[in-house]
């Protein structure tokens, strides 16, 4: 039989044998004893929508009946076929729309007997061998009169391969492996083939997928599915049932998207669905309440020992990550649920274990609880990251995180908790945020060694521009600069006492010798050191040296007014400014700069001089009386520093890594 146009070879074969008893045709029955087909070679095309054999089911279907007039009493047949035969058979499917052949060689099946009453329930089955392996066969029941019929399917280690270009068509992908092995029942009408119900059981063993690098991206060697009711035409999906066996999935992330996210064509599907959605805008409107409502379910879920690469390059350097030993549950996922509780564990890079319960509302993105526990986290796992946004490298280091997060109507409330031990950092040039995180985690580090980190979150996830990274990563930063700024907090914690008392020791206008206040708070400097042994102390003299002059011209003055007038003490204020004014050396002198001129600059600023050396060489020999050993230091600050802009004259306190220096 040749095609439409008569060049083409349709259906071929080399020897037809059928063995009928003709004198049932009488009887309304159609029975074979045999038939024998051998050599039998079809070739089917698909081009767009049509097929190349459209023309003779037209043909066959075509209610034109000018020539022939059909009796309208309906008749019944009975079918009785017994040994049929189908040997070394050929299937050519061409399907240009994705220019692949897919062969069926050597197709051969026996079917001992096919019985079919037009006016009883009968059954029809079929089995036949795929030439690479595996079965399918099939049991159908059906009832003419109402069309109520029930289909068994079994597929048995079916070959994924052959379908690796249909697959294509939708995910992109370089290769495409399993063995598929089903029991399906289906249950419906063929007056309405539209609600026909499928359950059953699906395995797939072997899983394997790889991406256009040739790259493994997801594969499993096992995934088991126990079907409960797949109902398309009411829009009801039951899975009882999902479970996959040693389940891994490659995820590589660039700076705009994923890996997984251009396999699957995401994007493409977003922008195709977009502009469907504007395209339709007007008619959404007047779609009738009467369209089911979609229900989904998944009974019990499960994911036993499943792994997951990860890698990106957004550092600029490769960053590699593994998780394993992946165990992931939930009970009653379905779309009815006010609430859906998984949970999870797992072991990180081979090391570290992570503990999760995730709590959500399947109707809404804005309600969720998430409880994180991990332990025995490697820090150092993280260098990459770490030297490129905080200029540190991780040398050691083990992470014991707890995170209790709540979302409410969009509005995110995280409480985290982070402990440290044997963390130890080194480093490097530049970072991107150049965060002080070693002088930060020195700082924050008990008599144990260990660092004890609370970390509260907080953001309206409600506004598009909130990121839940952003927020972590801000919280995080804004944390280790305000400990590494200001350092007296932490220190205080411990030597007890007021956290002023070690980040400054004051001093009058005319002080020069240490009060024991000062002592008191040179002694918990001391004690610091000696439990802090790599901190770095120094303190650091400041003063506004235009405002001690001031003071000490004014003082100086003072002692002149009180031997020219033989005064122990000041009698009356406003006669030594009067004395003053009036021995002003010119007229146009303000009040300060009259005593500045009766005391001379000079003999002012030897003054000021000599209390600072004085403070700082009592304070240094106070030291180094309790303690010869220590390194607390001091020096004088720069006078261009804008801290002594408005400053008494005052030692602050300097807090530093003394390597750093």
């Amino acid at each position: 039989m040749l095609e439409e146009n008569a060049k083409d070879p349709f259906v071929v074969f080399d020897t037809l044998i059928v063995n009928l008893e003709p004198l049932q045709l009488f009887k309304d029955n159609i029975e074979i004893e045999s038939l024998y087909l051998k050599g039998l070679d079809v070739n089917l095309t698909m081009k767009d929508s049509t097929f190349n054999f459209d023309d003779l089911i037209a043909f066959h279907t075509s209610t034109e009946t000018d020539s022939i007039k059909t009796d309208s009493t309906s008749t019944n047949f009975k079918y009785n076929l017994s040994n049929l035969e189908v040997k070394d058979s050929n299937i050519h499917f061409d399907n240009q729309n994705i220019d692949h052949v897919t062969e069926i060689e050597n197709f051969s099946f026996i079917l001992p007997y096919i019985g079919w009453d037009q006016t009883q329930k009968s059954n029809a089955d079929l089995k036949f061998n795929f030439p690479k392996g595996g079965f399918l066969a099939s049991k159908l029941n059906i009832n003419p009169i109402d069309g109520a019929f029930d289909a068994q399917l079994s597929v048995g280690n079916l070959q994924l391969e052959p379908f690796y270009k249909y697959v294509a068509e939708h995910i992109e992908i370089n290769s495409f492996n399993g063995l598929l092995n089903t029991e399906i029942l289906l249950e419906g009408n063929t007056f309405d083939l539209l609600k026909t119900v499928i359950s059953g059981q699906v395995r797939l063993n072997h899983l394997k997928m790889t991406d256009i690098n040739n790259k493994p991206v997801i594969a499993s060697k096992q995934i088991d599915a126990n079907l409960k009711t797949i109902d398309q035409f009411n829009n009801n999906y039951v899975i009882d049932s999902l479970k996959l066996t040693e389940f891994y999935t490659f995820v590589k992330l660039d700076s705009t998207s994923n890996n997984l996210t251009k396999l699957f064509k995401l994007d493409e599907q977003i922008v195709a669905e977009t502009e469907v959605n504007t395209v339709k805008a007007d008619s959404l409107v007047n779609t009738t309440a009467s369209q089911n409502q979609l229900y989904y379910a998944i009974n019990n879920f499960q994911v036993n020992n499943g792994s997951l690469d990860y890698t990106d390059n957004l550092t600029g350097k490769p960053f590699n990550y593994n998780l394993s030993q992946i165990e992931i549950s939930s009970d009653s996922i379905n779309s009815s649920s006010d609430w859906i509780d998984i949970y999870s564990e797992m072991l990180l890079n081979n090391r570290g274990t992570l503990n999760a319960k995730l709590g959500f509302n399947p109707k809404t993105t804005k309600q969720a609880n998430i409880d994180i526990s991990i332990d025995n986290f490697l820090l150092s796992d993280l260098n990459i990251y770490s030297s490129h946004y905080t200029g540190h490298n991780i040398i050691e280091g083990d992470m014991y995180y707890i995170s209790k997060s709540v979302l409410t109507n969009g509005d995110l409330e995280s409480e985290n908790k982070l402990l440290v031990k044997n963390a130890s950092l080194d480093n490097t040039k530049g970072g991107l945020y150049s965060l002080p995180l070693k002088f930060a985690i020195f700082l924050l580090k008990d008599k144990n060694g260990d660092v004890n980190l609370d970390i509260p979150v907080h953001g309206d996830l409600n506004d598009p521009s909130v990121k839940v990274s952003k927020i972590v990563w801000n919280t995080f930063k804004n944390n280790i600069i305000k400990i590494a700024a200001s350092p007296g907090k932490l220190l205080a914690n411990l030597v007890g006492g007021d956290q002023k008392d070690i980040e400054e020791l004051t001093f009058t206008s005319f002080d020069s010798i240490l009060s024991e206040k000062h002592t008191s708070q040179l002694d918990k400097l001391l004690k610091i050191e000696k439990q802090k042994e790599d901190l770095d102390i120094e303190l650091v003299y400041y003063v506004d040296k235009d405002l001690q002059n001031k003071r000490i011209a004014k003082r100086e003055a003072l002692k002149l007014y009180l031997k020219v007038t033989s005064q122990k003490i000041l009698k009356n204020a406003h006669a030594f400014e009067a004395y003053v004014y009036s021995n002003r050396a010119v007229d146009s002198f303000t009040l300060d700069q009259s005593y500045m001129a009766m005391a001379t600059p000079q003999a002012v600023d030897s003054i000021a001089k000599s209390k600072a050396q004085l403070i700082i060489k009592d304070t240094e020999a106070y030291l180094n009386s309790v303690n010869p050993e220590t390194k607390i230091h001091t020096s004088l600050s720069d006078p261009e520093d804008p801290l002594n802009k408005g400053s008494e004259a005052v030692l602050k306190v300097k807090y530093s890594l003394r390597e750093e220096e």
